[in-house]
């Protein structure tokens, strides 16, 4: 009988204990909802970031430290599109270390971390089960990386850290972006977001219409030389909005906006992303089979359109 075999496995425990050891200090538990309990993860002295479809309200937010250490925090920047949220509290906390991650592969050991509404840590054991590149949420947000871990995320698990077996903080998990599953927002997408509601939020363009995918006839293509094979027919124009003010009528089908050709709603998101708002560009539409075009100001998104 092979006698390392259970030393080999005790060493793993070990060291994903040690792990866990490692972030709990800068886990705590987020009392911000009435129906959902959650956690976040520590960046510094006095700002935490959790993810935003847990908190119910802005002010008079509870943090739960290790300990049963307890503390208030208030929301500083919020971006629904992402579900993240960073939180300001008064109190010194413990910010996790930045430790470097290896390349991730699916089957990883990885585990996430929370803590519970009575300061106890908690963790949950998986693997890695689905990798894949850049996506964007139902609501237009941009992740860098479609990160799926395989193991349990039991309440209060939606805001804490995902980790590698070596301690290293991969990203953020949460039940907010899908329905059928929890999913990690990556490292990377969480520390650009963090950096832009540090420095005064996130600005999303806006247009002000309902829209579905639709393929274009051939004919159509050929008579007026389209590039796309699909666009997006208006289904429904706000009323007041930028594209009410430019023109754009129920039926209409968008071609393009500014320099980006637009094949579905998607890249339309992409192309009122980064500096669009406030900016006047050209909307390339067809009506009625003829291509004409409307010049739109692009608004920035209200907060109550998430």
């Amino acid at each position: 009988m092979n006698s390392t075999a259970p030393n080999a496995l005790l060493e793993l425990s070990n060291d994903l204990a040690a792990a866990v050891e490692r972030i709990s200090p800068s886990v705590v538990y987020v009392d911000a909802s009435a129906r959902r309990d959650a956690s976040g993860l520590a960046l510094d002295e006095h700002t935490v970031v959790t993810v935003d479809h847990v908190l119910d309200r802005d002010e008079d937010i509870e943090l739960i430290l290790p300990g049963n250490a307890r503390c208030s925090a208030e929301v500083i920047g919020r971006d629904p599109t992402t579900d993240l949220a960073l939180l300001r509290s008064d109190a010194s906390l413990k910010p996790a270390l930045h430790a470097a991650a290896g390349e991730l592969k699916i089957g990883h050991i990885v585990l996430a971390a929370a803590r519970d509404e009575d300061g106890a840590p908690a963790a949950s054991l998986g693997v890695l089960s689905a990798l894949d590149g850049a996506w964007r949420t139902w609501r237009g947000g941009e992740i860098d990386r479609f990160v799926r871990p395989d193991l349990s995320m039991y309440p209060a698990f939606s805001g804490g850290p995902l980790i590698d077996a070596g301690g290293a903080v991969l990203g953020i998990n949460t039940w907010g972006l899908s329905r059928r599953t929890a999913l990690t927002i990556p490292l990377s997408t969480v520390e650009r977001v963090v950096a832009q509601l540090r420095s005064g939020g996130i600005r999303r363009g806006y247009l002000g219409v309902a829209m579905q995918t639709v393929r274009i006839p051939d004919a159509l293509r050929i008579q007026h030389d389209l590039k796309n094979e699909s666009a997006v027919i208006v289904v429904d124009v706000a009323s007041g909005g930028p594209a009410d003010r430019a023109g754009v009528v129920l039926g209409d089908v968008l071609l393009g906006l500014g320099q980006h050709a637009i094949e579905d709603a998607d890249d339309l998101q992409r192309a009122l992303a980064g500096d669009a708002v406030g900016t006047t560009r050209p909307l390339r539409i067809l009506r009625a089979g003829t291509l004409r075009e409307l010049s739109v100001t692009v608004a920035e998104r209200p907060a109550d359109d998430d």
